[in-house]
Formats: C-alpha cells, structure tokens, sequence
C-alpha cells in the first residue's frame, strides 16, 4: 500500500499465531527504524510522481489464466483467529508486532502509526468488526471507532478493516484481481496490494526483503489510481517506482484491479487493459495478498470535517491464477 512494511509469517495455513512471531521487544525498533526508512522513501516516490499515463491497447488474455484462488464471498467471510479459527482464509491484521488483539500492544498490527493513519483494523472475533457482509459482495464500512475508549483500539479515532491472504494463499507468478468499489473523498486510502512471504528458520519467520507492489491506491482524488512497485534496495534508499494515472472512471462504481507477475515484467491491468508495465528485477518470491481501506495519513491526509460515515469498499471477488504452459 505504497507504505513497504515487513511482511507476514509462514506460506499456507498454519496451526495459529502463537509461537510463531518474535516477541515486540526483539523488532520493535528494528522495525520501526526500517518503516521510518521506508515511509520517507515513500514519500520521495510521491514527490516525483509522474504524469498520469494513457493505457495501451492491449487486454488481458484470460485464455493463458489457469484459477488457483477464487474468493467469490457468496458464502460469509471466513475470518482466521489464532484460537477460534487458525485455519480461516482471511486474516485482519498485519505480520509485525504484537498478535493478540488484547495484548499490552496488540493494536501494533492493526494499524501503520509510521504513515500517520487514524485508522484501527478491527478484529471480528474480538467483537469490533467493520466488515459487513452479504451474498456476493464483503464490504469493509470505515467510521468513526465506536470502541475509541477501549485500549485495544489504542484509542485511533477511526474504525475500519483489512484482509490479508497470509495463512491461504501466495504466488510467485502468475495473475492476481480483485473486482472493487470505493468512494473517492479526503483522507479515504483504500488499496489492494502484494507483500513477500518471509523465509521460516527454526520455526520463526524471518524479515523478508522490503519489496511490494501495491496494484492500486487511492487518495481521494476523483478517478486518479496510483501504481506503485517497491524494489529491493538497501534501507530503500531509492524512490519508489510509482505512477498516477487518471482512469476518467467513476471508482465508486465495481472495477476489476489486476496484477500480472512473469519471470520478466510486472503488468497492471483496469477492467483486463494494461496500464503499466515494468522489468521485473526483484520480485522472484512468493507474495500474498492485502486489501483495506485506511483512513487518514501524512500522504492523503484527515479526512474532512463533514465526511459523511460511514465509507464504504466493497470487494465483489479476488482471483488468483497460474499462467499457462506454452
């Protein structure tokens, strides 16, 4: 989500959260020194972002597309916990930090402090969901945190949500989409992305590089998109390789985001139209996916005094395939 943070633990479904991550006190500030890092080479990225580009005539050939994940919600989400349900598809939180929704800091997760968001990503199992639901179509309604006055929220002035295909699915190479529809308003920041799935030794995931490719954002801006690819450099030094594009699209209304991963290149594609290719020279590991609507941050900034609430994203599908043998 153009915000290159350390992603998750182990590749597949594992029994649950306990036991596999390093305790906060051992990469706290490791962490939080390599976020800072890579939030100001965010920003760099932004400064220098490109005009916004003409997509190419060329489509998706759905043809060489082999399905290996389909997410279609016509049945109701099915949410991981550690406890309750270690095995579920879609985890609500992020790898680093603290795992545990009523641990001393178990909000850690469930925001990204460094980019300044407003948001807490609720816990459904906790009882602060910000997911509706009904056949067909996941909705994640952001709104002001009903459960501001309790300490797990950390007392973020904002409730909303995230999935993640950590515990259910990863790809190396091949073709990711997900059909989406969003407001477009100050301060609203939704996104669908891709992080790398850390190596495992003794049992322990390991900090994976800090690669990511974010297949869309958006700040508010009516129609404008945002892709943007983070390349495995030292302490990210470079900028992010990111562009904006003008879709001349109502985003409020279903669109299908999709990204294509080859040995070679990278391919971003609006409605199965490529609007961006790049070399690829650093994603050759596998990845998973990440979908949420942030509120608030130093890029988009707070959202404005009359925003209506709630907003709302709605996630009609997300699909992952391999690319068919020639």
């Amino acid at each position: 989500m153009a915000r290159a943070l350390g992603p998750t633990a182990a590749q597949g479904h594992l029994a649950g959260d306990r036991g596999l991550y390093p305790p906060v006190r051992r990469i706290g500030v490791a962490m939080i020194v390599r976020l800072a890092l890579l939030t100001a080479a965010v920003w760099a990225g932004w400064s220098a972002t490109p005009p916004a580009a003409t997509p190419s005539a060329a489509t998706l050939d759905r043809a060489t597309l082999r399905p290996v994940f389909s997410e279609e919600f016509d049945r109701a989400p099915d949410f991981q916990d550690a406890q309750k349900n270690p095995r579920g598809r879609w985890k609500t939180n992020y790898w680093f930090g603290v795992q545990a929704t009523r641990a001393e800091k178990g909000w850690e997760p469930r925001t990204l402090t460094p980019n300044g968001e407003l948001q807490y990503y609720g816990d459904p199992h906790a009882g602060m969901s910000a997911f509706e639901w009904t056949p067909g179509v996941l909705t994640i309604a952001a709104r002001p945190n009903p459960y501001r006055a309790d300490p797990a929220t950390n007392h973020l002035p904002y409730l909303s949500g995230l999935i993640t295909t950590e515990r259910s699915f990863h790809f190396t190479y091949g073709y990711v989409e997900a059909r989406v529809a969003f407001p477009s308003a100050k301060g609203i920041w939704p996104a669908f992305w891709l992080l790398p799935v850390p190596a495992m030794k003794q049992g322990r995931p390991q900090q994976p590089p800090p690669t990511e490719i974010d297949v869309f954002e958006s700040i508010g801006q009516p129609g404008r998109l945002y892709f943007t690819c983070f390349p495995d450099l030292p302490h990210q030094q470079k900028k992010a390789d990111s562009m904006a594009w003008n879709s001349g699209a109502d985003l409020s209304r279903f669109h299908t985001y999709g990204m294509m991963v080859t040995p070679k290149e990278l391919v971003w594609y609006f409605d199965d139209r490529v609007v961006r290719r790049v070399p690829n020279k650093d994603y050759h590991r596998p990845m998973y996916l990440l979908l949420n609507l942030a509120i608030g941050g130093n890029w988009p900034g707070a959202p404005a005094a009359d925003q209506t609430w709630p907003v709302r994203m709605r996630i009609d599908r997300v699909r992952g395939y391999r690319l068919a043998e020639k």
